[in-house]
C-alpha cells in the first residue's frame, strides 16, 4: 500500500517587519526569516515595556513635577546618565521611606526637595539630581522658594511656550510628552537599566477589576475598597480570590532611616558627585563613627536646629555652616567615653593638635596621616553611611 503524499500550496504573503513579498508552504508563517521574525518580537516587547513603564510612580512622579513647574522643558536634553541618576534618587527616596513606613510611624516622609526652587521668581528649577536633596517634609516645606546657591535651573525668559504644562494636565498625557521630548531610545534603555514597572498596586488593582464579579455578592464589599485599599490590601483580596492564604506585608522586613541617617547618606552622594568639597566635613563624622562603639546612628541625635543647618548647606550654603554640628558631636562622644568607647585614635585628635589647624574644607584625613600612626583602620576609608543597610530591589 503505497502512503499518501499532502501537498501544500504554495502562498504569497507580506513579511510583517520588512513588508516584502515572500512565498511559503507555512500555514503560520508572518515573516521572511527568523531575523525580521527576531526584530518583530523585540521591538513588540519594547513597545510592551515602555507602556508598562509608563504608568510606573517614577513616570508619574516626573509628570507630576512638570505639572508643579508648568513646563515639561525641565526635562530638556536629559540624556540616560542624568535620568538614570534622577532614578536612583527617587528609588533610594522610597527606599529610606520603607516604602511608606515612616508616615505609618509618625515620622514626616522624607521627600524630593529642590535646590533651585521648582517655581523660583525668575528661574524654575529642573528635576534632575543635581538640583534635589531627599529631605524631611516638614524642613522641605518650610524652606519655601530660598536659594542659597548651586542646583540646576532654567530662566524663566528662556521658557518655550511648545513646552508648557496646564496645571490640571492629564498625567498620562504629560507622561507621554515627557517620553517624547527625552526620546524613546533615551527612556528605552533607562526603562532596562533600571528596569522601572508599575506600581504593585496598580497591578494589583487592574488584576482585581477584572476578576472581581458585582453580580457575585461575595465580592461586593472588595469592589467598594479597592479604589483606597493599599497594596497590602490588595494583594491579600487577590490572595483571596485565588484560594490561597493571606500574605504578610513585605515592608515588616524593612527599616526607614532618620532624619539624621538619611541627611548623612545625601551628604555622601552629594559630595561625591557634585560637591567635593563637602566631603572633608564628612570625613571627620565618618572618622568619628568609625571610632566609637556599634551603637553608630544612636549618638546623632541630632536637633531640629542643627538639621536644619545640614540641610541648608546642601542646599547651598557653604560648608563651615555644620562646623559647629561637627564640634558638638565630638564634645558629647568625648564626654562620655563609657558610653560611646571612644578608640585612643579619636581621643588622640583632640588632645594632640594637628600640624595645621583643622578646617573643614581641608581634608581631615591626610592632616592626619602624620600625626597619628595608630588610627583605627576603619577611619583610614570613607564609610558608606548606609553600611548597615542592604535593602532589596525597589518592588516598582
Amino acid at each position: 500500500m503505497t502512503a499518501r503524499t499532502r501537498t501544500t500550496t504554495e502562498r504569497r504573503l507580506t513579511c510583517l517587519q520588512c513588508k516584502k513579498r515572500f512565498r511559503t508552504r507555512s500555514k503560520t508563517a508572518k515573516f521572511c526569516n527568523t531575523s525580521c521574525r527576531t526584530t518583530f518580537n523585540n521591538i513588540a516587547r519594547h513597545a510592551k515595556q515602555m507602556a508598562s513603564a509608563s504608568k510606573s510612580p517614577f513616570f508619574y512622579e516626573l509628570a507630576r513635577q512638570a505639572i508643579r513647574a508648568r513646563t515639561i522643558q525641565i526635562y530638556h536634553q536629559f540624556d540616560q546618565q542624568q535620568l538614570e541618576a534622577l532614578y536612583d534618587v527617587y528609588a533610594s527616596c522610597q527606599r529610606m521611606n520603607g516604602y511608606g513606613l515612616r508616615k505609618e510611624y509618625g515620622e514626616d516622609p522624607l521627600e524630593l526637595s529642590h535646590i533651585a526652587p521648582v517655581r523660583g521668581k525668575t528661574s524654575i528649577g529642573l528635576f534632575r539630581a543635581d538640583n534635589l536633596v531627599i529631605s524631611p517634609m516638614s524642613l522641605n516645606r518650610s524652606h519655601g522658594t530660598k536659594h542659597y546657591s548651586g542646583g540646576a535651573s532654567i530662566s524663566r525668559a528662556d521658557l518655550l511656550p511648545r513646552l508648557a504644562v496646564s496645571e490640571d494636565a492629564n498625567v498620562s498625557e504629560v507622561v507621554q510628552r515627557i517620553i517624547k521630548l527625552i526620546g524613546e531610545d533615551v527612556v528605552q534603555a533607562v526603562v532596562q537599566s533600571r528596569k522601572v514597572k508599575p506600581s504593585k498596586r496598580q497591578a494589583l488593582y487592574s488584576w482585581l477589576v477584572e476578576h472581581l464579579d458585582p453580580a457575585n455578592p461575595d465580592h461586593t464589599e472588595h469592589l467598594k475598597t479597592i479604589e483606597t485599599a493599599s497594596a497590602r490590601i490588595l494583594a491579600n483580596m487577590k490572595r483571596e480570590l485565588e484560594g490561597k492564604e493571606p500574605a504578610g506585608d513585605f515592608r515588616a522586613w524593612l527599616d526607614y532611616f532618620g532624619d539624621t541617617e538619611a541627611f548623612l547618606s545625601e551628604w555622601e552622594r552629594i559630595g561625591k558627585v557634585y560637591r567635593p568639597e563637602l566631603l572633608p566635613a564628612l570625613e571627620r563624622i565618618q572618622f568619628l563613627l568609625a571610632n566609637i562603639g556599634r551603637a553608630r546612628f544612636s549618638l546623632l541625635d541630632i536637633d531640629a536646629i542643627d538639621l536644619r543647618l545640614i540641610f541648608d548647606m546642601l542646599h547651598g550654603q557653604p560648608v563651615h555652616t555644620v562646623t559647629s554640628v561637627i564640634d558638638a558631636l565630638y564634645t558629647k562622644v568625648l564626654a562620655d567615653p563609657r558610653r560611646y568607647r571612644s578608640t585612643e585614635a579619636l581621643v588622640s585628635v583632640v588632645e594632640t593638635p594637628l600640624q595645621a589647624p583643622l578646617n573643614v574644607t581641608e581634608s581631615f584625613l591626610e592632616d592626619m596621616d602624620d600625626d597619628l600612626p595608630y588610627v583605627a583602620l576603619d577611619a583610614l576609608y570613607a564609610i558608606p553611611v548606609s553600611l548597615d543597610h542592604d535593602f532589596d530591589p525597589v518592588p516598582f
